[in-house]
């Protein structure tokens, strides 16, 4: 059993799942109250299913980009539980979370992008086909009318909390815009299982999450501009 904590943005959710099918999630739309929240959830989700923390195998968490604050709970959370069950701990990318639960249900679209919110114009996106496949990776970039530009013959769907700053913004002329969506943790069990089967493990000493800071003092006002 692999239990996924997702922190990335104001969102807080936790997910219980075996050989990748979720058998449980908790959610919580509070702002600021991740850190307060994580213990109790975590123990309410392993009572109601009656499953011992001994059980665990793995401890899923976000690995950003994301929420300073959230990702460094999550994190934080993530490598405690590790440590005292002597377990390894998995990361995963918020982005792919997105992904991962919008592409089954998308098939009229060519390009995903999801989006979290990074403040003022930015967000941290990245670009994949309707099959998974990498356009463009994960980065903050600055939002322009002509980011997609070199797309505009193809459905986009942009989605996540960042992307309803592209709303009336953005200049394209299949654009498709959900911006309720956020990073869950039942979206998490599927990927957190398939790099356990890897056992591709972070070290819990060195992990810290992907916050793209970098992006402040070298910004990119179009990533795709050369693709």
């Amino acid at each position: 059993m692999i239990l996924s904590l997702e922190t990335s943005t104001s969102v807080c959710s936790l997910a219980l799942h075996q050989e990748g099918v979720c058998l449980a999630e908790q959610v919580y739309n509070l702002p600021k109250s991740h850190a307060t929240l994580m213990p109790e959830i975590i123990r309410q989700l392993l009572d109601n299913l009656k499953v011992e923390r001994s059980a665990l195998e793995a401890i899923a968490v976000s690995e950003g980009p994301g929420s300073y604050t959230g990702l460094r709970i999550g994190t934080a959370t993530g490598k405690g539980l590790c440590s005292a069950l002597e377990i390894p701990l998995i990361s995963i990318n918020s982005l792919d979370i997105i992904i991962e639960e919008m592409r089954p249900i998308v098939s009229d679209i060519s390009y995903i992008a999801p989006m979290i919110d990074a403040r003022r114009m930015e967000v941290y996106t990245k670009l994949v086909d309707k099959k998974g496949a990498e356009i463009m990776d994960t980065q903050a970039v600055i939002l322009s009318p002509e980011l997609f530009e070199n797309y505009v013959d193809h459905p986009i769907l942009l989605v996540g909390d960042g992307a309803g700053k592209c709303e009336g913004f953005i200049d394209h002329p299949h654009l498709k815009i959900a911006a309720d969506i956020y990073p869950r943790a039942q979206c998490m069990g599927i990927l957190a299982f398939q790099k356990f089967n890897k056992g591709s493990f972070e070290n819990l000493q060195d992990f810290e999450p992907n916050y793209l800071k970098e992006f402040h003092t070298i910004p990119s006002k179009n990533p795709l501009g050369n693709l």
